[in-house]
Order: structure tokens, then C-alpha cells, then sequence
């Protein structure tokens, strides 16, 4: 278990390999996402994790109260091999919403794994909640979709090819739409809350009108590259921070 040392009171995140994981800590992250996803299934969950490489776990009082699973894969778009980090189930328990410290380790883990690998690193999420979608352009510079309408035609493609090896038909790119038909997990009603934020804020709205099925579990594939210079405000610090570290 790598610690990423981010201690805010008895808060703190780490990052963790799968194969280190406890049942107890299993049972405890699925216990968590069921309570913020309905259409969640035990065996699809652990199915899942199996394939991730690590996880960014947040606990409060030794408690888990937070995760994101991540992989890291090369992938040969237009004759270069690019490598893309692919974001899995991730949660934060409501009472912290609007904390930092999920996404603070999260960019660290993103830098470590950007330290990993030769050439360029993107972050490829598949979305079906607006606080995630928020992420994109509170922290980055430049991505697809981007909501300027300034469509970076290179950022496209390497998003498309990543999503149709991903996920092959279930892929739409003139929408940039994953629909697997029945739902493979979406947020319960009341906390998805998309439809009010959206009068309120302009991002929301964008995600709204970019993935309106997103209630039955219909995924929007983004994508954005881990670059120092593509990165605004404290996610540029932690990530170079798991850059140093990761080096």
C-alpha cells in the first residue's frame, strides 16, 4: 500500500494495488457504491475491479469513505502508442462532497502513474453524473467534449479509438455516447440532481444536454491528457507532486 499523504485532520488518502485489497475492504466499497447506485450487482462489481490495476481509497477515522479505481494501458493510435489511464467506480461518501481530498489523491496517482510510462498519459472517463463531468473543465485546460465548441480533432480520435477497443458497438462516436442498453449502474435518484444544477450552473447543463439518458446508465466517453501545462489550480500541484514521486 502506497500512502499519498494527504492528512487533513484524521482524513487521508492512499493509494492501493487490487491484489492488496481485504475482503473487509471489499465489502466495504461495494457497500458504499450500492448506496450511491442503483442497477449494481455484487459479481459485475468485483468483475471490474479485477481488471483495475490500483485504487485511490479515502479514509476518515480508518473508515472508507471514498474510492476511485483506476488502469493504466498503451493503446497504438495513428502510428503513435499513447497510454491511457481509465477511471472505474468511484464515490465519495455525500457528507464530503466538495472536499478536495479525492481529487487531490487522485491527481497524485495520476502523476505516479504518468512517472510509469513512456509519451503521453490521458485520462479516459466514461460519465453518467455532472459532478464527475465537472472535473473536466474546473481542471484541465483542454478536453473532449469540449463545451467552447472548439472540437480538438486529435483528442477526438484518440478518444474514439480507446473507445471502440473499449467497448466496440456499444460506442457511438458521432455522440460520444456508451449505451449498454440495461443499465450498468447509475446514481439513484436523489442524488443525481442534474436537472436542478443544470439551471445553476453551465457545466452541468453542458453534460445534460450532451448525455440526457445518462438515468438509466448511459455513459459520456471524455477524454483529457495528464500534461503539466494542460492542468489549472491545485491539480497541476498534486499532480507533480505524484509525479516526483513516482519518478
Amino acid at each position: 500500500m502506497q500512502s499519498t499523504a494527504d492528512e487533513i485532520g484524521s482524513i487521508g488518502s492512499t493509494i492501493t494495488p487490487v491484489r492488496e485489497l481485504t475482503p473487509a475492504e471489499r465489502d466495504r466499497m461495494f457497500a458504499l457504491y450500492e448506496t450511491y447506485y442503483e442497477a449494481v450487482d455484487r459479481n459485475v462489481f468485483e468483475r471490474d475491479l479485477a481488471e483495475k490495476d490500483a485504487v485511490v481509497i479515502i479514509r476518515c477515522d480508518r473508515e472508507i469513505i471514498g474510492f476511485s479505481t483506476y488502469l493504466v494501458r498503451p493503446l497504438t493510435v495513428g502510428g503513435e502508442t499513447v497510454h491511457y489511464l481509465f477511471s472505474g467506480d468511484t464515490v465519495l461518501h455525500s457528507a464530503r462532497w466538495g472536499d478536495p481530498v479525492l481529487l487531490r489523491g487522485f491527481f497524485r496517482a495520476a502523476g505516479a502513474a504518468k512517472a510509469a510510462v513512456a509519451g503521453r498519459l490521458f485520462w479516459f472517463p466514461i460519465i453518467k453524473g455532472h459532478r464527475t463531468f465537472r472535473i473536466l473543465p474546473n481542471f484541465f485546460r483542454e478536453f473532449v467534449p469540449a463545451i467552447d465548441g472548439r472540437r480538438s480533432t486529435r483528442l477526438v480520435a484518440i478518444r474514439d479509438a480507446i473507445a471502440v477497443a473499449r467497448y466496440n458497438s456499444y460506442f457511438e462516436p458521432s455522440t460520444g455516447l456508451i449505451d449498454f442498453g440495461l443499465s450498468q449502474g447509475h446514481l439513484r435518484e436523489q442524488w443525481a440532481d442534474v436537472e436542478e444544477t443544470a439551471f445553476r450552473n453551465r457545466f452541468a447543463a453542458f453534460f445534460l444536454r450532451a448525455n440526457p439518458f445518462y438515468f438509466r446508465g448511459v455513459e459520456l466517453a471524455c477524454l483529457a491528457e495528464f500534461e503539466l501545462g494542460n492542468l489549472k489550480r491545485y491539480a497541476a500541484a498534486s499532480f507533480a507532486e505524484g509525479l516526483q514521486d513516482g519518478r
